[in-house]
């Protein structure tokens, strides 16, 4: 009867294995029992005091190199035989071995999961940034091309799912078949396309174009779409395609020109004038086009960042945009986005929809005062300086009497060159749950948090359940405050902390006995 499994392949290789174990330890036996053996141990033992044959495992091993020397070994021919035929059996056995090591890979665990469960990770996987080298190549290869190749069964049930070709993520022109092959095994699903040029010189602007030359007959299909590129050339290259395009799926558009050298900026005068009713996402870097005009409304998400003279939005226009997506949720201003002349009284900008708020740069101040948000709930301050800061902590009224974000619970500090919190910042913005301070003085607040900076027994943010600190912080000090806090039954529920703080899995398991503790290897400062 054939073999027909891994299994059954593994066992017969096995029970080989034992037939070749069991004659090589008769072979062993038959020779260390031999008199002609064991008369020319003893001699040599008495020549030269050797021990090696008693005291190691395999003590009956000797070199069968000629030799004319009379103190060498000088066994008999058919005891020379028997070793030699020992030699052969354990270099079979050897090949044995690793023959079922090798099949053996194949019945890990995973190598038995079911098809469903291996489509939710192949999906998972796909969507995963992967910001190194998935393979040892110094091409960059794609996640679903790299689980297609370990196996025959891997490979069916990733090229039979078409969501996980619908990711289509572009850093290098090579593998030059991935985008023709995405396209076709995602079987006409939305697709979500990714064109990264920051990391290679290779995705120049003519490359950039051949590449959208393939894409934009699928234009009806897109969901996401992203360029990142240094170079004002590809932008436009990209604006020149999409200037008539009609995209009724696209809900996500972002065209980031960053990193290039000196203040550049494009504008764009047309883009997706065909229509793109379903937009609701929109990031521009350094790049403007028609302000407050299709498609730019009925947005949920708007992020701008570093828009500099002729991108830059003055007042009127910031008002328009914001009138034309009365549903705005979430609004990031990062760098230089809007100009507000020194002096000049504005008036107030309401956005009653708002959750999501981020600012940057030295309008901090300015902007948050002039934008109403009595919904928001989370608030990110990035890149202040100490001036910047102490002007806002001085804007906030006391939160006690509602204040100026009455539902805000999280709170986060990227970059910002503090002063010392004060009770009268913590007092402000009372509704904390969620604080998280990433290269922002960490000493700072935690100094704030002990007990004996309690105002009448009460802790600065009582209702605080989340602390992430991503900086150099005092393991003692932080100690003392989890301690401290779940002492007065006021315990963090989770504390995430970066990697290179925590060496020593002892200091992680004394802070566990009091909260959560979630250890993260980077951040992603960009998102």
């Amino acid at each position: 009867m054939g073999l027909t499994t891994i299994r059954d392949i593994i066992a017969e290789l096995n029970r080989q294995a034992a037939e070749h174990q069991v004659h090589r330890l008769l072979l062993i036996k038959q020779i260390t029992t031999d008199p002609t053996y064991q008369r020319e141990i003893k001699r040599i033992q008495q020549s030269h005091g050797w021990d090696v044959f008693h005291s190691a495992p395999d003590g009956w091993r000797v070199m069968l190199e000629p030799s004319s020397d009379a103190d060498s070994p000088q066994f008999s021919p058919s005891i020379n035989a028997l070793m030699n035929e020992v030699h052969m059996n354990e270099a079979s056995l050897s090949c044995i071995r690793a023959k079922i090591e090798a099949l053996s890979t194949f019945l890990v665990p995973v190598f038995r999961l079911p098809p469903e469960v291996l489509v939710l990770i192949f999906k998972a996987g796909g969507r995963m940034p992967h910001d190194g080298h998935v393979t040892e190549s110094s091409i960059p290869r794609p996640f679903p091309l790299v689980v297609a190749s370990v196996s025959r069964q891997w490979r069916e049930i990733a090229v039979n799912n078409p969501d996980l070709w619908t990711n289509v993520v572009i850093k290098h022109p090579r593998p030059y078949g991935w985008i023709p092959l995405c396209l076709q095994r995602s079987c006409g699903q939305p697709i979500d396309i990714t064109i990264d040029c920051r990391s290679t010189a290779l995705l120049t602007q003519p490359v950039v174009d051949g590449i959208m030359v393939r894409l934009m007959p699928h234009v009806h299909r897109w969901r996401r779409f992203a360029l990142m590129t240094s170079d004002p050339a590809t932008v436009l290259t990209i604006g020149r395609h999409l200037a008539d395009a009609r995209g009724p799926e696209l809900r996500h558009l972002q065209l980031s020109l960053s990193g290039s050298s000196g203040n550049q900026e494009v504008m764009l005068h047309d883009i997706l004038q065909g229509g793109a009713e379903a937009l609701s996402s929109v990031r521009f870097d350094s790049l403007a086009t028609p302000w407050g005009s299709p498609p730019l409304v009925n947005l949920t998400t708007l992020d701008l960042r570093w828009l500099w003279l002729r991108t830059r939005l003055q007042y009127d226009q910031f008002r328009d945009m914001l009138a034309a997506s009365p549903r705005l949720r979430a609004l990031i201003l990062r760098g230089t986005y809007i100009h507000l002349h020194s002096g000049r009284t504005y008036p107030p900008l309401a956005i009653p929809t708002l959750r999501y708020l981020e600012l940057s740069g030295d309008t901090v101040c300015r902007m948050s005062s002039l934008l109403s948000t009595p919904a928001l709930e989370e608030l990110t301050l990035a890149n202040l300086d100490e001036t910047e800061f102490r002007e806002f902590v001085d804007s906030l009224e006391d939160g006690r009497d509602g204040g100026r974000y009455p539902a805000l619970h999280a709170l986060s500090l990227l970059n910002a060159s503090m002063c010392t919190p004060t009770r009268r910042f913590m007092l402000a913005l009372p509704t904390i749950t969620h604080l998280t301070v990433i290269n922002s003085a960490t000493a700072k607040f935690l100094e704030l948090f002990r007990k004996e900076h309690a105002e009448d027994g009460l802790l600065s943010w009582p209702r605080l359940r989340k602390l992430t600190l991503v900086d150099d912080v005092d393991y003692f000090l932080l100690y003392g405050v989890v301690k401290e806090r779940a002492a007065l039954h006021l315990p963090l529920e989770r504390l995430v902390l970066n990697a290179p703080f925590i060496h020593d899995d002892y200091l992680v398991s004394t802070l566990e006995e009091y909260v959560d503790v979630d250890i993260v290897k980077d951040v992603d400062l960009d998102h």
